[in-house]
């Protein structure tokens, strides 16, 4: 069989994700590229790089599978109907077949439902033999038993190569589609597998895509003092536990990380506490940038708007401190919620869900009604927040340790000063197309 594997376009869903650096192609579809080419050929499309615009090209295509992330379903419809138009069945996967309970309503020939590599095999002989099944259902799967891969089993791409050393998070936040898709359940990969997975990069940085690199402290202490030798830049997700201890912060910095994402969520202490993330706290926040800093560690930090204790001061406020605390590359999020989270169902109760638009949910309009501002009060917050962070003069100061002769602490200060320059660029190129000539503008919200 020839089988396709697509990772949906969803850059219209994000400032973020019209970036390529900035989205990098799901790991399981790299997993399912090893699996599928010992017996069948195998195509990989990231189409956040190139989009499919003639079905046609892939007429010869025996089954699509594709892996419907956030914000995926009208992209993922869309190509179910593109290739049913050609008799190809079509199989979906991801977040948002998983927890929508009428995910098969787009008329896909199958849907799976939770992690997909366990049940993959099962797919493909029974696609072969022309007999896939409407349903089914993936499991935890044991992280020792999956593939190596390689550049071959990537779309033809410009970013990062992406490595996955844990999966799942240790916590349970209301708002997280991700511990519940990965079956709440924290595993690690044996390193030996990280490391040699790690050798088959197309470049110096490595993006580990896992939510929580540091939810197993002890082992990500061993990992982190076997990737120090091979001096590799990299990324990940972590919690804010990853500067809670000052050990673990160095040892993360020694080992070449370069940027961490992390959910701070918000500059209000309430609003974690009313998100299960209580164990995370804004008063602290200061304290622990700084401690990523000293260790040479770039920050991520995400932000979301419309929680019920939010006004709309909320926005300068927040803007003070990304720049008081010279935060490296900010994302700005609506709060938002979908089946499979505890917060969905509170949100539905008390009427609070919104239709976003045609296009639907994505990280640019509200999905839930906030409680003490308007929508369009909330909507311009976060046009205010972007323009102003990636302004030409945000930025510089943002960036004061990159853009200064001082040395960064940890290997290869030049590369990773000059790396996270030039992401913020590319997060201005960004915002720019989004929002037109308002980079910069000095209104307020």
């Amino acid at each position: 069989m020839h089988v396709l594997l697509v990772n949906p376009d969803v850059r219209d869903k994000s400032v973020i994700y019209g970036n390529r650096m900035l989205n990098p192609v799901p790991v399981n579809l790299a997993y399912r590229a090893a699996m599928t080419s010992a017996a069948h050929r195998v195509t990989v499309i990231d189409e956040n790089a190139t989009p499919i615009t003639d079905f046609d090209r892939f007429a010869d295509a025996d089954l699509v599978a594709v892996t419907s992330k956030f914000f995926g379903e009208r992209r993922t419809g869309e190509l179910v109907r593109g290739f049913a138009g050609l008799g190809t069945p079509v199989v979906v996967d991801g977040y948002f077949p998983s927890y929508d309970p009428e995910a098969e309503r787009i008329g896909a020939a199958a849907v799976i439902r939770g992690e997909v590599e366990q049940v993959w095999p099962q797919v493909l002989d029974d696609a072969a033999a022309g007999r896939l099944r409407p349903r089914y259902l993936g499991g935890p799967v044991d992280l020792a038993t999956l593939p190596q891969y390689g550049p071959e089993h990537l779309p033809p791409h410009d970013y990062v190569f992406p490595v996955e050393a844990t999966r799942g998070c240790p916590f349970s936040c209301n708002f997280c589609i991700e511990t519940r898709y990965h079956h709440e359940s924290f595993r690690t990969r044996p390193i030996d597998q990280v490391l040699a997975q790690i050798e088959s990069r197309t470049g110096d940085f490595v993006q580990f895509s896992d939510i929580n690199i540091v939810g197993n402290p002890r082992y990500a202490r061993t990992l982190f003092a076997e990737l120090a030798p091979l001096r590799v830049l990299w990324g990940s997700q972590a919690t804010i536990t990853i500067a809670q201890r000052e050990s673990l912060a160095q040892a993360a910095g020694q080992a070449g990380c370069m940027l961490v994402f992390i959910g701070l969520e918000s500059v209000h202490p309430q609003n974690l506490v009313s998100s299960d993330k209580a164990w995370s706290r804004p008063t602290d926040y200061r304290r622990h940038i700084a401690r990523l800093h000293d260790a040479g560690i770039g920050v991520i930090g995400s932000f979301v708007f419309g929680f019920a204790g939010d006004t709309p001061d909320v926005f300068e406020r927040t803007l003070e401190f990304v720049v008081d605390n010279e935060i490296e590359i900010c994302h700005f999020n609506p709060l938002g919620s979908g089946p499979g989270v505890p917060l969905y169902e509170q949100h539905r109760r008390a009427g609070r869900m919104i239709d976003p638009g045609p296009g639907g949910p994505s990280h640019l309009r509200a999905s839930v009604a906030p409680v003490s501002m308007t929508v369009a009060q909330l909507e311009d917050g976060l046009e205010y927040l972007y323009t102003r962070t990636y302004s030409r003069a945000v930025t510089r100061q943002r960036l004061r340790r990159h853009l200064g002769d001082a040395p960064l602490p940890g290997p290869r200060s030049g590369a990773k000063k000059r790396a996270i320059v030039g992401l913020n660029l590319a997060y201005r190129r960004a915002v720019e197309r989004h929002y037109g000539s308002t980079v910069g503008a000095e209104g307020r919200p």
